[in-house]
């Protein structure tokens, strides 16, 4: 039991800095891109972001009943078929996948901000 917890103390510490690096990289490697085209002409406000997380609320949300759907109709599958190891799983990533394509079609249909 030592064994395992010893060798997954190396590869946590790998892990997280790899992250860090990445994230460090990504974030001067940004700085870097805005302040080039600042230097060349581009206003600073070309850079601001829309702070809106309704789409990502309405994704999550659809995504979610999705799930919920599919294990309901992963129990009453397992009731009609008998207790089948492959009925929860499968129904879950169905309706999930379902709930993705719903989610894209609501998404599609709103108004965009721009």
């Amino acid at each position: 039991m030592e064994n395992s917890f010893a060798a997954a103390i190396p590869i946590a510490i790998t892990f997280t800095l790899s992250g860090f690096g990445i994230a460090y990289y990504y974030l001067t490697t940004r700085s870097r891109e805005r302040l080039a085209l600042i230097e060349k002409g581009l206003a600073p406000s070309a850079f601001a972001q829309s702070r809106s997380y309704l789409p990502l609320l309405l994704l999550l949300g659809v995504l979610s009943m999705g799930i919920a759907a599919g294990i309901a109709a992963g129990a009453g599958l397992t009731s009609l078929v008998g207790s089948q190891s492959y009925v929860y799983p499968a129904t879950i990533f169905f309706f999930a996948g379902l709930s993705l394509v719903v989610a894209y079609y609501l998404l599609k249909a709103l108004p965009s901000a721009n």
